[in-house]
């Protein structure tokens, strides 16, 4: 993602896309295929491209804040807030305690989001 001119950069073809053209990417591989998830199908801090990403196909597939969420209660509840998302992966490791995962899930859950436990975090 290129943050300074906002759209998503595909090195291997060269190609730029907006957030519009990468929601409608997303939803051409959905409508072709049986995809129950996704995870970080946009960039962290895209929330307007994250939104339509959700308003598009968040009704028919599970998608995933890792990266845009990261454990935090704080970015958490902004997406809960804004409609963003579904899904919450949470990384113990990542938030730093076992109080604030606990928080982040719960609020999760509160509010009709599943929580994904990620499995290469680490020890606690």
């Amino acid at each position: 993602y290129d943050a300074d001119k906002k759209v998503y950069r595909f090195d291997s073809t060269g190609e730029n896309k907006t957030a519009a053209q990468m929601v409608e990417y997303w939803k051409t591989w959905v409508d072709k295929y049986p995809i129950l998830s996704i995870d970080d199908g946009m960039y962290e801090d895209d929330w307007e491209g994250w939104k339509l990403l959700t308003d598009t196909i968040g009704d028919r597939v599970q998608l995933v804040g890792d990266d845009l969420f990261v454990t935090n209660t704080k970015r958490l509840s902004r997406g809960i807030e804004e409609g963003i998302a579904n899904a919450l992966l949470v990384k113990v490791n990542q938030i730093g305690t076992l109080t604030e995962t606990i928080q982040a899930v719960t609020m999760a859950h509160r509010n009709g989001y599943k929580s994904v436990m990620s499995h290469r975090s680490g020890e606690t």
